[in-house]
């Protein structure tokens, strides 16, 4: 089988055991960063080349990001990659579940519209009305509408502090998305579903004086044993989202288990280590289960 595998501006280790692992399994791999795909359209058909080596006959392709740019280049691979779906080629994640799930208010939109459990969110580009639903909220955690690995997220316990933020994002075009802080328990919970199995279910605990979870601020994810509810959960996001593999974080709070992320290409590090699976090569087989 033919497999692509496309990332941002470079390979991470996820994308490289990725790789690692189709090759392994005797697959021809090429990798390289989405921008570097061009596409030709004419009356005889759809043509893709990455680089320069057409790629129009292959199989399945693992579509890790869209890579850094402007909206402009955003949105041109956005197209491209649903281009590449409608002539044929097996995308996974699909590319427009990845899209939405990259996106920090369509993921909470599109949750609560399922009847999941979310945190309260509010939206705007007003500095106005931030200042005004932030005074309601406090405390509150001010995320970044694209981003990944915890980073860019702030936490804030006074208005005007959080105001002053606001102030600063907004001169470079920053919308604010804005939700109510929910106080950790000192752990929250990464759910990893591929196709219809849960590979891993981990507590990720956080670094003592820290709130963030995320193992790339220093948090440790556990296996330990989960209940189905909390599994049931993640299988609901996941599905509702309608993503083939992907990690869904919870969060335990007083009012029961909340949602507070999908992540449609999640690293796998620490997954790896507390379960000692072979993530890639899970994520791998399954994509290939799909075409053959």
């Amino acid at each position: 089988m033919k497999i692509l595998v496309l990332y941002g501006s470079k390979p991470s280790k996820n994308s490289k055991e990725m790789i690692e692992a189709a090759e392994k399994m005797g697959h021809t791999v090429l990798a390289g960063p989405t921008s570097d795909v061009s596409s030709l359209i004419s009356s005889e058909g759809s043509r893709f080349w990455l680089g320069r080596d057409e790629v129009s006959d292959f199989d399945l392709c693992f579509l890790r990001s869209f890579g850094p740019g402007s909206t402009e280049q955003a949105t041109r691979r956005i197209s491209m990659m649903e281009h590449i779906e409608v002539a044929g080629i097996k995308v996974i994640n699909s590319t427009y579940p990845f899209r939405r799930s990259r996106d920090k208010y369509a993921t909470q939109y599109t949750l609560q519209a399922a009847g999941i459990p979310i945190p309260k969110t509010f939206t705007t580009e007003s500095l106005a009305r931030a200042y005004e639903h932030t005074q309601k909220m406090i405390p509150i955690i001010y995320k970044p509408i694209l981003s990944s690995m915890g980073k860019g997220s702030m936490k804030f316990d006074e208005t005007d502090l959080a105001y002053n933020a606001y102030r600063m994002l907004d001169r470079i075009y920053q919308p604010l998305i804005i939700q109510g802080y929910i106080p950790n328990p000192g752990r929250d919970i990464r759910i990893f579903v591929v196709g219809d199995k849960c590979i891993g279910a981990v507590y990720k605990y956080i670094p003592e004086g820290q709130w963030k979870s995320n193992v790339a601020q220093g948090g440790k994810m556990v296996e330990e044993e989960m209940s189905s509810e909390i599994i049931e959960l993640g299988f609901k996001a996941a599905r509702t989202m309608g993503l083939d593999y992907c990690g869904v974080d919870i969060m335990e709070s007083s009012d029961g288990p909340v949602v507070l992320e999908v992540n449609a290409a999640p690293g796998w590090q620490g997954l790896k280590e507390a379960t000692g699976k072979d993530v890639a090569e899970l994520i791998v087989r399954y994509g290939v289960s799909q075409i053959e």
